[in-house]
């Protein structure tokens, strides 16, 4: 699915580029772009690194917060039947034999 999501965008960058190739407007961008000093692309490429590392460690950190909520509220559960199992004995005694 994600393979999918990644093909459709950038089959679609690819189309709008295309498009603003045909029209004539990509020429004034590329050439305001030719101005820009190469370090400013470092800068720029650096950030944009940092919001995708950032994004990803949020989302790992999210899945082993959720499993360890699951792992939690699994031995809650197990505590809250083995009290119940408790009870139930004492109060039949003849459940115990």
């Amino acid at each position: 699915m994600k393979q999918a999501k990644r093909s459709i965008i950038v089959v679609t960058t690819l189309f709008i580029l295309f498009m603003l190739q045909q029209f004539g407007l990509i020429d004034p961008i590329i050439n305001k772009l030719e101005t820009v000093a190469w370090w400013v692309y470092l800068v720029v490429a650096g950030i944009i690194f940092s919001g995708y590392q950032a994004f990803n460690l949020s989302k790992q950190e999210k899945e082993v917060d959720e499993e360890w909520v699951q792992k939690q509220g699994n031995v809650y559960m197990k505590r809250i039947s083995a009290e119940k199992k408790r009870r139930q004995s004492q109060k039949n005694p003849r459940a115990m034999s």
